[in-house]
C-alpha cells in the first residue's frame, strides 16, 4: 500500500463491533427475511430472479455509510443509494443484473460481496465498489451474499527502493509498503536524517540538495518504520558532442538514424535536442531519425541540454523522380526576408497572409552538365527584369515592390520540362504552365504571394493495335488515333510502352477478350489480347506502376457508341457484357494534376435494339452501302442522283423500321415523318452518335438539301469532320460538317 506523508485517521472508538444485515426482493417470493453477514440472500437452483435488495449498517463509528446500486433490465445502472434505503425495483419484474457496494468514513474496514448468475454460479468474491455480477448478457442475479471484514494491524513495513545514488537537482519518490498490503493505516510520515544533503515531502518524494549521503525514514502509525539510503553527487558536464556521421546523403523518402556521442561518457545529463536547419528538406524526431522531404541541404544538429554542446551532420536530399535533378527556389517576402530554400512542388512564399513576394532565386540540383535555368519576373512599375540564371535573384532588387508573374525556363536539359504554378492575389492557384509560359498576371495589379516549381521528365506512351484483316498498324505515340475508320474491323490486340519513363517505371495493361473474359495483366510493350483467332477486343485497363507523379489516361471509341469518356489509372474503358467490338483508341501521359476521370459508365443492352444502333452497323459495312445504293436507284426509277432519302430509307427498313414509305423522297417530308415516328431533333452537332440521321442545308434553300447517316467523329476533339454513309460513296467516307466548296453544312439531325 502507498502511503502519505502525515495521514491521521481516528480509531474506532465503538465498543461494540460493527456489521451489516441485508434483505432480497425475490421474484415470485417477495422480500426475504433478513440475513446477517456472509449469509445468502435469494435463491439457488431455482431460477428465480433477484429484483431489489437493500442494507443495514449496525454499531457503526459516526459518520459512517454504506452506498450501494445497481444494474437492472431495461434500466442500467441505477443512481446510488445509502443504507438502509431500497435499491433495484420492485413489482416490475425486472431483473438485477449486476451490483456494487462501497463504504464511507469507515477506515480499517472493507465490504466484500459475490453474486450467484444465471447460468455461471456463485462468482468470485470482490469488494469496495467493484462490479459483481454482469452487464449486457442478459443474465440475472439469483442470489447475494455480503460481509465486513475487519482489516489487519500492520506488522511491519519497507520502503521501495531501500537505497538510490542522484545527481544534484533530481528526485525519486519513495514507496512504503505494509506487512500484510491490507493493513490499516492510521498515519504515516516522512523525514530526512540530512535536510541539506537530500529532503522528502509528505508524498515520499526525494530531492537531491547537495553532494552526500542522506537516510529517509517512513513511519507508519507511529511505531512501526523503515528507511532508505540516498547517495547523492554533483553533475559532471557535457563536454563535447559529435553525431555518428558528419554527412549523408538520402533519396526522398528515404530515413537514417543518427546517433549523438556524449563526452565524457560519465556525463550526468546526456540527453539532446534535435533539429534540422530546414524541414523542408529533411526533419529529425527526438531519437536522430532523420527524414527526407525533398531535394536539398538540411544541416542535422543535435545540442546537449547540459553545457550546450553541439554535434552536425549534413544531409543532402535527392528526388528519385527525375534521375535525381531537382530544382531548388526561395522567395523574399514582404516582412520576412528571404524564407529557406525549398524544392520540386513545396510552396515558397504565403498563402492566405496577403503578403507580397519581392524577389526570387532558383536553380538546379544534380542537373546535367551544361544545363542551367533561366527566369525573368514582371515587377510593379519596372515591367519585366532581364533573365537572370542559377540562383541569381530576380525580382525588385531590395524595392518594396511587388512581383506580378514570372517565366521559367531549362537550357540544355533534353527529355525534361519544368513546370510552375503561381498563387495570385484574389485568384489563388492557378494552373500549372511550363517551359516560359507566363505565371501570374500582368497589368492587373495583382501581387504574386507563392510559387511551386517542379522539375519532371518528358515522359511519352508508345502504343499499336492488332485490327482484324489488317493486322499490325504503326506504332503511335502521346494520343495519336489508332482507329478502323469507322469500318467494321474488330480490335483484336495490343501492346504499350513507356518512353523516356523515370527509373523503375512500369505500364502495366490488361484486356477482356469475346470468350475469353479478363486476361492477367501484361507489362511494357507485351502482347495482350489475342492474335489470329478473330476473338475481338471488347475492353481495356491501363495504370502505371512505380510511377509516382504521373498517370495514364486512355479512350476507346466502341462499336454502335462512339468515343466514350476518358478513364484513367486501372478505369476499364470499352463494354463488358454487350458483345460490342473497340475500333478505335488512344492514350496520353501525363503529370497527375490531383482531379480524378469519372468512370465511364456502360450503356444498357437495349442499345443493342435500337434503330440508330442498327443501322449505323449495317451501314459500317461497304457491301452494305453498295447495295442500299442500288435499292435507291431502283426506287428513283434507275436514276443515280437525288437519292439520298431512297438511300437513307432503304437502310432504315432493312434494320426493321419497315414503317417508311417505298415513295419517300424529300428530305423535308422525311423529316416529318420521322418526327411523327418520336424521332427527336436536335441541332448541336457535338451530341451526335452514330446511327444519327443528319440533314444539311444550303443559305438560298428553305428545305434541307442532303441528308446521310452519321458513323463516327475523325477527331473527338474537332466535331468538324466525320465518318458517314450515304449516296454519295461506294464505302464510308469523311465529310465535312462545316459549309466549304460543293459541301452544304450540317443543319441538324435526328435521332429515334
Amino acid at each position: 500500500m502507498l502511503l502519505g506523508f502525515s495521514t491521521n485517521v481516528l480509531a474506532d472508538t465503538t465498543t461494540a463491533v460493527p456489521d451489516i444485515t441485508y434483505q432480497s426482493q425475490i421474484q415470485n417470493i417477495g422480500w426475504q427475511d433478513i440475513k446477517t453477514a456472509g449469509n445468502t440472500s435469494g435463491t439457488v437452483g431455482q431460477s428465480l430472479r433477484v429484483e431489489a435488495f437493500k442494507i443495514n449498517l449496525i454499531n457503526a463509528p459516526a459518520g459512517a455509510k454504506i452506498k450501494y446500486s445497481a444494474h437492472v433490465e431495461n434500466i442500467g445502472w441505477m443512481n446510488p443509494v445509502y443504507s438502509p434505503d431500497l435499491i433495484g425495483t420492485v413489482g416490475k419484474g425486472l431483473r438485477m443484473e449486476a451490483f456494487k457496494i462501497s463504504l464511507e468514513n469507515m477506515p480499517g474496514y472493507s465490504i466484500q460481496y459475490r453474486a450467484h448468475v444465471q447460468n455461471i454460479g456463485w462468482q468470485d468474491w470482490v469488494k469496495d465498489g467493484a462490479i459483481a455480477g454482469t452487464s449486457g448478457q442478459g443474465l440475472r442475479i439469483e442470489a447475494l451474499e455480503v460481509k465486513l471484514v475487519k482489516s489487519p494491524d500492520a506488522q511491519s513495513i519497507s520502503v521501495d527502493p531501500n537505497q538510490s545514488n542522484l545527481v544534484v537537482g533530481n528526485t525519486t519518490t519513495l514507496k512504503a509498503t505494509t506487512n500484510p498490503t491490507d493493513a490499516w493505516i492510521a498515519s504515516t510520515s516522512w523525514n530526512s536524517s540530512n535536510t541539506a544533503v537530500a529532503t522528502v515531502d509528505a508524498d515520499g518524494k526525494v530531492t537531491a540538495i547537495s553532494a552526500g549521503t542522506a537516510t529517509i525514514t517512513a513511519t507508519v502509525n507511529g511505531n512501526l518504520t523503515a528507511s532508505s539510503n540516498i547517495t547523492v553527487t554533483s553533475p559532471i558536464t557535457v563536454a563535447s558532442v559529435s553525431l555518428s556521421k558528419t554527412t549523408d546523403s538520402l533519396n526522398v523518402g528515404d530515413t537514417d538514424t543518427l546517433t549523438a556521442n556524449i563526452l565524457p561518457t560519465n556525463a550526468t545529463k546526456k540527453d539532446v535536442t534535435w533539429k534540422s536547419s530546414n524541414n523542408s528538406v529533411a526533419t529529425v524526431d527526438n531519437t536522430g531519425k532523420v527524414t527526407a522531404i525533398s531535394a536539398g541541404t538540411a544541416n542535422i544538429t543535435a545540442t546537449s541540454v547540459d553545457g550546450n554542446q553541439t554535434g552536425s551532420c549534413s544531409v543532402t536530399v535527392k528526388s528519385t523522380q527525375t534521375d535525381g535533378i531537382s530544382v531548388s527556389y526561395q522567395a523574399n517576402v514582404q516582412g520576412q526576408g528571404w524564407q529557406s530554400p525549398v524544392s520540386d512542388s513545396q510552396t515558397a512564399g504565403t498563402v492566405g497572409q496577403g503578403l507580397t513576394l519581392n524577389g526570387l532565386k532558383i536553380q538546379l540540383l544534380n542537373a546535367p552538365s551544361g544545363a542551367r535555368i533561366k527566369y525573368q519576373t514582371q515587377v510593379q512599375n519596372l515591367g519585366w527584369q532581364p533573365i537572370v540564371y542559377d540562383g541569381d535573384e530576380s525580382g525588385s532588387g531590395g524595392q518594396a515592390l511587388r512581383v506580378e508573374a514570372v517565366k521559367i525556363y531549362l537550357e540544355n536539359m533534353p527529355g525534361y520540362i519544368i513546370q510552375y504554378q503561381a498563387q495570385v492575389q484574389n485568384v489563388g492557384w492557378q494552373n500549372w504552365v511550363n517551359d516560359g509560359a507566363l505565371a501570374g498576371t500582368v497589368g492587373q495589379g495583382l501581387r504574386l504571394e507563392a510559387l511551386r516549381i517542379r522539375i519532371i521528365k518528358d515522359v511519352h506512351v508508345q502504343y499499336q493495335a492488332h485490327i482484324q484483316n489488317i493486322g499490325w498498324k504503326d506504332a503511335v505515340t502521346d494520343g495519336t488515333i489508332i482507329s478502323t475508320n469507322a469500318k467494321p474491323f474488330e480490335f483484336e490486340a495490343f501492346k504499350v510502352n513507356l518512353q523516356n519513363a523515370p527509373a523503375g517505371a512500369k505500364i502495366q495493361y490488361q484486356a477482356h477478350v469475346q470468350n475469353i473474359g479478363w486476361m492477367d495483366p501484361v507489362y511494357d510493350g507485351a502482347l495482350a489480347g489475342t492474335t489470329g483467332q478473330s476473338l475481338r477486343l471488347e475492353a481495356l485497363k491501363i495504370q502505371l506502376v512505380n510511377a509516382p507523379g504521373y498517370r495514364i489516361k486512355y479512350q476507346v471509341d466502341v462499336q454502335g457508341i462512339g468515343w466514350m469518356n476518358w478513364v484513367s489509372d486501372g478505369q476499364t474503358a470499352g463494354t463488358i457484357g454487350l458483345g460490342l467490338r473497340i475500333q478505335g483508341i488512344r492514350i496520353v501521359v501525363s503529370y497527375d494534376d490531383g482531379v480524378q476521370t469519372v468512370p465511364s459508365t456502360q450503356p444498357s443492352s437495349s442499345l443493342l435494339n435500337t434503330i440508330n444502333f442498327k443501322g449505323a452497323e449495317y451501314l459500317s459495312y461497304a457491301s452494305n452501302i453498295q447495295s442500299t445504293n442500288k435499292t435507291a436507284i431502283q426506287l428513283h426509277g434507275g436514276i443515280n442522283e437525288n437519292n439520298c432519302v431512297y438511300f437513307s430509307s432503304t437502310a432504315l427498313r432493312a434494320v426493321g423500321f419497315s414503317s417508311i414509305p417505298l415513295s419517300m423522297c424529300n428530305t423535308g417530308q422525311y423529316t416529318n415523318f420521322l418526327l411523327g415516328k418520336g424521332w427527336t431533333k436536335q441541332t448541336n452537332k457535338d451530341l451526335l452518335t452514330p446511327g444519327s440521321i443528319c440533314f444539311t442545308v444550303n443559305d438560298g434553300l428553305t428545305y434541307p438539301t442532303h441528308t446521310y447517316m452519321f458513323l463516327d467523329w475523325v477527331n473527338p476533339d474537332d466535331h468538324t469532320m466525320a465518318y458517314v454513309a450515304d449516296n454519295q460513296g461506294s464505302d464510308v467516307h469523311i465529310r465535312s460538317l462545316l459549309d466549304a466548296p460543293g459541301i452544304d453544312a450540317f443543319a441538324y439531325f435526328l435521332h429515334q
